[in-house]
Parts: structure tokens; C-alpha cells; sequence
């Protein structure tokens, strides 16, 4: 099951990355900022009737009060169906109209609906202290994107075996630390920002321009504490981890001087 999960992900994926070089018109950006949920892909989405495929929302809130409402959309016909929890980049929080947005015109999250997949957008947690005083931390966001996953599994038409998280640069690094915390089938990680996890900055007022430096040299943060601290969760993720990388600049560098090895050492299944 989890050798056929992967390979529809890559299917959809080539397809994808076909398309966008096709296009050709790609953008230069800082690759530590995630996608800061108003990025437009050159790719377009793909049309899929709303009439046919509804977008639907789902109330929720984490034990402390945090809204984590989250929407979703399921293919027409009988499940139950694999689904694919997207988790949106950058450290911040997503208004349910943004999520929704991105249900809609997405290049991945629509393909992924074309070819029979539940396509799921949530949000959490920022993971920085703002000035707004919102409750902040990386591992309560995970925690509230296990509660996510918790949710999704109880929803219509999905099979709670053939759950996939997929997520880019902060909404990477979320993925892979949250699949030490619920069961998934496979996760996807676009670029995952590793140095969030390397350097939480819990109850600091922060943001990605604040990792510049760590972003340049991340093995200076490793110490023996952080490395401990990493392997545990590392440890406990048991599926597949698919991980899309680009260019060798940015958040490279803290993926495959740390991310990447460390897994392989704890013989963790990663294509890359």
C-alpha cells in the first residue's frame, strides 16, 4: 500500500514539474520564505467543478482554544479515498479563505484531486511570538497539525490508512515532525525549513528573516542537546518521506549536512 501511495505522488508530481518547465517562466526567491500563503504558481491549477466537487469546511479548535478550522475536497463516487493533507509554508496562520483559495486553484493540491485524492488545506499555529500576543510555539503547531490529522482520518470518504502529509519549506519541516506524532502513510516535503526545528525560538518574537545566519551554517546550532532532541522525533516517524529539493542554495545546506544524513543513519525510508 505505502509502495503504491508513493508512486500516484510521483505521478503527480512529474506531472507537475513537467508543466512548470514547459512554462518556463520561473521566479527568483528567497527560499527560506516559505510560501507565505499569497505565492502564485506559474503552473495553473487545475478547473474542477464545484457543483461536482464541493469545497467543504470543518470547524476545530486545539484543547487551549485555537481555531484550526481547516477545508477540504473529495472526489465524486464512492470512498474511501486517499487523502493528502497539504500544510501551507512560512511560520504564520492562514485565514479558512486562504486555505480555501488554494483548494481551488492550486497546481498540486488540484492534480491531486483530479487523480481521486481527498485534497485537505489546513493551518496551525504561528510558530513565533507576534506582537498580536497569538499563543506561539513549533511543537504546539504540531501539535495542533496531529490534531489535524486526527480530524481528517474521522472525515467521509477517507481512508484513515492512506493519509498523506505533504508541505513546503515550514509547512515541510511541520509534516515531517508531525508524522513522528500520527500515523501517516508517506510524507512530502518540499524544502522542508529544518532550521526551525534546529531553533524553535519558542516565545520569541521572530521570523524567517531571523534564521539568515543559521540558514548559512546550520552545523553551528547542532549541538549534542539539539541533536538529541532531533533523532527522538526522527526516530518515531516510520513511513516513507519523499523530499523535493531545489537548488543548492538557502535551506540545502541544514537538509543535507543534517536533515538527510541523520535520517539515513536512523535507516529511515527518504527518496530524495
Amino acid at each position: 500500500m505505502r509502495s503504491l501511495s508513493l508512486v500516484l505522488v510521483l505521478l503527480v508530481l512529474v506531472t507537475v514539474n513537467l508543466s512548470a518547465q514547459e512554462n518556463g517562466n520561473r521566479r527568483e526567491r528567497d527560499p527560506s520564505r516559505g510560501d507565505n500563503l499569497e505565492s502564485r504558481s506559474h503552473v495553473p491549477g487545475v478547473e474542477i467543478s464545484l457543483t461536482d466537487v464541493p469545497l467543504q469546511n470543518v470547524r476545530l479548535k486545539s484543547a487551549d482554544g485555537v481555531t484550526l478550522d481547516f477545508a477540504y475536497r473529495k472526489p465524486k463516487g464512492d470512498g474511501l479515498f486517499p487523502t493528502i493533507l497539504f500544510f501551507h509554508g512560512g511560520g504564520g496562520y492562514s485565514s479558512l479563505n486562504g486555505l480555501r483559495k488554494n483548494l481551488l486553484n492550486g497546481a498540486v493540491q488540484t492534480r491531486f484531486l483530479e487523480r481521486g485524492f481527498i485534497t485537505v488545506q489546513s493551518t496551525r499555529r504561528p510558530y513565533w511570538k507576534s506582537k498580536k500576543k497569538q499563543p506561539t510555539g513549533f511543537s504546539d503547531a504540531v501539535d495542533d497539525a496531529a490534531l489535524v490529522v486526527a480530524k481528517v482520518k474521522q472525515l467521509p470518504g477517507v481512508d484513515p490508512d492512506r493519509v498523506i502529509l505533504y508541505g513546503g519549506s515550514g509547512g515541510g519541516i511541520l509534516a515531517l515532525v508531525t508524522a513522528s506524532r500520527a500515523k501517516v502513510a508517506c510524507v512530502i516535503a518540499g524544502e522542508p525549513a529544518t532550521v526551525i526545528a534546529l531553533d524553535p525560538k519558542t516565545g520569541q518574537i521572530a521570523s524567517p528573516a531571523n534564521y539568515r545566519s543559521l540558514i548559512a551554517n546550520p552545523t553551528k546550532q547542532y549541538t549534542p542537546e539539539v541533536r538529541t532532541e532531533m533523532r527522538a522525533w526522527m526516530q518515531k516517524v516510520d513511513c516513507p518521506i519523499l523530499l523535493l529539493q531545489g537548488k543548492p542554495v538557502g535551506l540545502y545546506k541544514s537538509n543535507f549536512e543534517i536533515l538527510i544524513p541523520e535520517m539515513k543513519k536512523l535507516k529511515k525510508d527518504v527518496s530524495l
